[in-house]
């Protein structure tokens, strides 16, 4: 499976490169009123106003720094890549390439966290414990609607 790795307060962590449809520079955000501590702001994207998740928020509690390497990850559901609308953006940390990592290797935790079950299996890689994202549980109906309150004000 191929990943896009990054990290987020020193610690690994990944998203299936299958989800990602495009990895950009973090682009100016409007702030969004009403929504969770860690969503970042609005943004354009191809005529569509989406929301930008700060992973750094979400997993450390610190925004993610303004690093060369600090990237805007557009996920979504890619059945047909071609012309796909992302779901949202994720703001990540030291995003610099990709890993391939056997299937057989991701292992489930079993440890259930309340509130977050964004968090996904994990592996071992090169002396460090690589955790996957899911990226479903973020983009939630209620962030969607806030969404749409400001492309109509937009």
């Amino acid at each position: 499976m191929l990943l896009v790795p990054f990290q987020i307060g020193g610690e690994h962590y990944a998203l299936p490169a299958a989800d990602i449809l495009a990895v950009a520079q973090v682009p100016r955000m409007r702030p969004l009123p009403h929504a969770q501590a860690w969503v970042a702001g609005v943004f354009r994207y191809r005529d569509t106003v989406l929301p930008a998740v700060d992973l750094g928020l979400l997993i450390a509690g610190q925004p993610c720094r303004n690093l060369l390497s600090t990237r805007l990850l557009l996920v979504g559901d890619a059945e047909s890549r071609e012309g796909a609308t992302p779901a949202l953006g994720l703001l990540a940390e030291r995003v610099t390439g990709t890993v391939t990592v056997a299937s057989s290797e991701l292992r489930e935790t079993g440890v259930c966290v309340p509130g977050a079950d964004w968090l996904g299996a994990v592996a071992g890689l090169d002396r460090v414990l690589l955790q996957l994202i899911r990226w479903q549980p973020l983009a939630t109906e209620e962030l969607a609607r806030l969404c749409a309150g400001v492309d109509a004000c937009a």
